[in-house]
């Protein structure tokens, strides 16, 4: 009986070849579901990081355009469907023009153009001028235009991660005298 319990506690020491295959699989499904898991958590801040600067941009190029356009005088203005130029009464008469180029809108003045944010969907910036907050915008400003509306289209620094914002604001012009 002693040596028959001598054997049975060798045996029953350790693992099996089974249990030892069993564990490692195991172990690299657990490991594989939490590096996606990492992987997904790293991506969905990256996402938010962007989406973040793409919506802080966009907000201080319209607030600039919304200021300026406060003072602009139509019957000193030349604007269509995609860019419009005025003369800036803030600052030295100066003539600005806003435009878009590729994916940037840009501010041109006497002194040189300047970027009012980038990760714009190309094409995207519009403007509409409007005799009456009602009426019909049309696509050239005149001496008449009380309203002065812009859209574009915000997609951020990386447009393959999907994100698609569109702005658009209408501002009453000559509001300042």
């Amino acid at each position: 009986m002693r040596r028959y319990r001598a054997v049975l506690r060798k045996v029953s020491a350790g693992f099996t070849l089974l249990e030892v295959i069993l564990v490692c699989v195991l172990l690299g499904i657990l490991v594989l579901f939490s590096t996606r898991m990492f992987s997904n958590v790293i991506r969905g801040y990256v996402l938010a990081r962007n989406s973040d600067a793409a919506v802080q941009k966009a907000q201080n190029a319209m607030q600039r355009m919304t200021l300026d356009f406060t003072y602009l005088k139509p019957n000193e203005a030349t604007g269509t469907d995609h860019s419009l130029t005025y003369n800036m009464t803030l600052a030295n008469t100066s003539q600005v023009t806003i435009q878009q180029s590729g994916n940037q809108i840009t501010y041109s003045t006497d002194g040189g153009t300047y970027i009012l944010t980038d990760g714009v969907l190309p094409g995207s910036l519009t403007f509409n001028y409007y005799a009456a907050y009602d009426a019909v915008g049309g696509s050239s400003i005149s001496g008449s235009t009380q309203i002065v509306g812009f859209n574009y289209v915000m997609v951020g620094d990386d447009s393959s991660q999907g994100l698609s914002q569109n702005y658009t604001t209408r501002v009453v012009v000559n509001k300042v005298k």
